[in-house]
């Protein structure tokens, strides 16, 4: 009953049905065109959300602004990927991709010139800090060591100055108390307050020492006073004594075995007493170190800090440029010198060294291969879109750097898109094979030429309006697996094809018997309609289980996702050979003269068939 209300509803609107097809195509173009936006080419796009490894993933992808499992890395080989060649194009693919405008979706890159770099910069950072401290303390001990003593020989020579050019050994006495007590005065600002106490008994050992080298019996002159270096001489005797004496005054170099016996760490113990053997009041030989000199001060710091560290020799070639940054530097400088070292060097030559447990995450064993990681973020679209992209940014590299390593772009989405170049080149070459074979067993079954382009037309057209249900259901219901793509067209022409020349066939045995044309196609209709229809629903039930899963977040699995394309496939078949085929027949029927002879399937018709016409004459 179906199928003959069917068959009659189809002769009498037969262009009407084939105008709705029309129109269905037409508004299919765009989803046509945007079909592949809702096609996914990994298999983990179908695991379910409640998953323990998709709850897993969801926390990753929050946490870490990263898409695990979908990484790219570009594997590059070379004869040592340690040297300068390596190290060149990395850099440059580093750069390369990080100012690509239109890799918007990369979240992070991470090579072995990133840690390399990370390494390099807290180096130089605590390098710097340590180095500081030592020139802080240094600065400290030179102050309470000779700065004490210099600031009362400055003040006791201005007093001399001032008085008389013959004077008593009293009145020098004198003098000696007034510059201790006035000097005082100025030490005790400069001093920080847990050393005030050491610095007062250190200048009244020193002004005692002082007093000590002046005879009150004897007379003086400020000519004998203050000439020659005579009070700089005198304060080195006091603070370090005099190197021509083999036995000492007590009252000659003081500052040595005062510093011993103060109660400090052994570290700052150990400075302080180094300083006193390496500085001086002012510089009594060419090679002596005043204590005031810049650079005696940054020998004496870097020569320090490179004892206490245990540096190797490639590392102590730093700490110059280091400390040169100066005391004030911020993070742009240690950046900077960082950036400098990683190009100067390669990992033969770097003075820092990550765990062997690292480095073998991004270099072979055998020093062959080299990984750049490069992390996409989880909004930022397709990371299979920016494979080409990577791809072209690693020629690019090349080009920049001047070298010619092998580089290769691999992952989840370099895998991801080439299956989707793959999958789109197998279907230039399947869609076509398949119909120039359906046209080629079509027109050998019918003995005709037009016959073949009735089904593939009806074929072609319900094929386009299956692509726009796929966008559906990809943006409405779930994401859809490439195979589906792939296998839709193919099963199509070929169920569509059996399909067709079963009714077609059944059309012209209707006509050979002399029936009319609405009345064959009425019968071809109802008697193929019927068979069609039982073998289509019972493909329909097997593939039951393709429809969606009734909790949400549930999407369907490849297998599914296939037989989910078969049955589009199928009720689209069907409705082309139980719709559209009829119409079709019908109006090329009405169009042709009556009388006209033709050859439908070597069957001979008194009037026109409607499908494919050859003139005997």
């Amino acid at each position: 009953m179906f199928f003959r209300t069917l068959a009659i509803a189809t002769i009498r609107h037969n262009r009407a049905v084939l105008a709705i097809w029309i129109i269905a195509l037409a508004v299919s173009v765009p989803a046509i065109l945007q079909v592949q936006k809702v096609i996914v080419y990994s298999e983990t796009a179908f695991n379910s959300k409640d998953s323990e490894s998709s709850i897993a993933q969801q926390i990753v992808n929050r946490e870490f602004n990263i898409q695990e499992g979908s990484s790219g890395v570009v594997v590059i080989s070379h004869d040592d990927v340690r040297g300068n060649e390596t190290r060149d194009f990395t850099l440059a693919l580093n750069w390369t991709l990080r100012n690509d405008p239109t890799l918007t979706n990369i979240g992070n890159i991470t090579t072995i010139y990133d840690i390399y770099y990370q390494l390099l910069l807290g180096f130089t950072s605590v390098a710097h800090f340590q180095l500081y401290q030592i020139q802080n303390a240094t600065n400290l001990a030179n102050l309470l060591e000779f700065g004490i003593p210099n600031t009362y020989l400055t003040t006791w020579t201005s007093i001399v100055n001032n008085a008389g050019f013959n004077v008593t050994g009293n009145q020098v006495i004198a003098y000696n108390q007034i510059a201790n007590a006035t000097s005082w005065a100025i030490v005790s600002q400069l001093i920080p307050s847990t050393y005030v106490k050491v610095a007062m008994i250190y200048q009244n050992l020193f002004y005692k020492s002082w007093n000590s080298t002046f005879s009150s019996a004897e007379n003086y002159n400020t000519f004998q006073l203050l000439s020659n270096y005579s009070p700089l001489h005198r304060a080195q005797n006091v603070t370090k004594g005099y190197p021509g004496m083999t036995v000492q005054p007590p009252y000659y170099n003081i500052t040595y075995s005062y510093f011993e016996s103060l109660p400090l760490d052994p570290q700052t113990k150990g400075l302080f007493l180094s300083t006193i053997q390496v500085f001086n009041m002012y510089p009594i030989c060419s090679s002596c170190n005043d204590w005031t000199s810049l650079p005696a001060v940054r020998n004496f710091s870097i020569s320090t800090f490179e004892s206490q560290a245990n540096l190797t020799a490639t590392q102590q070639n730093l700490i110059g440029p280091i400390y040169d940054l100066g005391p004030s530097s911020s993070q742009p400088g240690f950046l900077s010198l960082a950036t400098q070292l990683l190009h100067a060097g390669n990992i033969h030559s770097y003075p820092v060294q990550p765990s062997q447990a690292v480095s073998d995450q991004f270099i072979s064993r055998d020093n062959r291969t080299m990984l750049v990681i490069i992390d996409f973020k989880p909004q930022g679209g397709d990371p299979s879109s920016s494979t080409q992209q990577v791809r072209d940014d690693v020629i690019v590299a090349a080009k920049i750097s001047g070298q010619t390593l092998s580089a290769y772009v691999t992952g989840a989405p370099a895998f991801n898109y080439d299956v989707e170049i793959q999958s789109a080149a197998d279907v230039e070459r399947i869609d076509p094979v398949t119909v120039a074979l359906i046209l080629i067993i079509v027109g050998l079954f019918f003995s005709s030429l037009f016959v073949p382009m009735l089904p593939v037309s009806a074929i072609g057209l319900s094929v386009g309006v299956a692509f726009g249900l796929v966008y559906v259901i990809g943006t409405l219901i779930t994401s859809v697996h490439f195979l589906v793509l792939t296998l839709l067209p193919v099963s199509m022409f070929g169920a569509g094809s059996d399909y067709c020349i079963f009714l077609v066939s059944r059309y012209a045995e209707e006509r050979k018997a002399g029936r009319g044309k609405n009345d064959s196609v009425e019968r071809a209709v109802v008697r193929a309609g019927e068979s069609i229809a039982t073998s289509g629903h019972a493909w329909h039930i097997h593939c039951a289980d393709s429809l969606p899963d009734s909790s949400p977040g549930h999407p369907l699995t490849s297998r599914r996702q296939t037989l989910l394309a078969e049955r589009i496939e199928g009720k689209t078949s069907e409705s082309r050979v139980e719709e559209l085929l009829p119409s079709s027949c019908k109006i090329h029927s009405e169009t042709l003269q009556d009388g006209t002879p033709c050859r439908l399937s070597g069957l001979a018709s008194s009037d026109g068939c409607g499908v494919v016409f050859e003139d005997k004459s």
